[in-house]
């Protein structure tokens, strides 16, 4: 199922980007929708380039269909972000905890300047995500597209405290 989220912030597109490639922007996230950070796994920087692996779980509600075939419990998983500040965007990968065989995500943000000049920023996230379990591929990838973008609009609109705290 791809995805598409765009979203305006008032942060210029360069302070957004680094905010995506601080620890610290993770690690002060309170919990919001049905998906929870549960920790910052690692952090490497090579040049402008940035790598951040940032676990996540699951927290929301399934139905007994789903919990058949899976354990709520053990949905979990890395996010895999490349950062890439020359360019102005990142790629990100889903490494599931569990099940690694019946999750495929993947895709890339943008940092584009807004409307309102140099301070502000479009930033666009578009994915792919793939369930393979039979029966229930599409209600569990309407389900988590729901929860990413919930999570993602909430995140978002964090950038402006955040990267004044300077």
């Amino acid at each position: 199922m791809k995805f598409s989220i765009g979203q305006s912030v008032a942060v210029a597109p360069d302070a957004a980007l680094a905010a995506y490639g601080d620890p610290s922007f993770y690690e002060r996230r309170a919990p919001s929708g049905d998906i929870s950070l549960v920790e910052v796994v690692s952090h490497e920087h090579d040049g402008p380039d940035v790598r951040i692996d940032v676990r996540y779980a699951f927290t929301g509600s399934v139905s007994s269909a789903v919990r058949a075939i899976v354990d709520p419990a053990k949905m979990s998983w890395v996010t895999r972000t490349e950062i890439h500040k020359d360019e102005r965007q990142s790629s990100f990968t889903f490494l599931p905890d569990h099940y690694p065989d019946r999750l495929d995500c993947r895709g890339a943000f943008r940092f584009d300047e807004g409307s309102n000049g140099p301070d502000s920023a479009v930033i666009t996230i578009e994915g792919d995500l793939k369930v393979h379990v039979f029966l229930v591929s599409r209600t569990v990838e309407q389900m988590i597209v729901n929860g990413l973008r919930s999570y993602l609009s909430a995140e978002v609109s964090t950038l402006p405290d955040f990267t004044a705290r300077g």
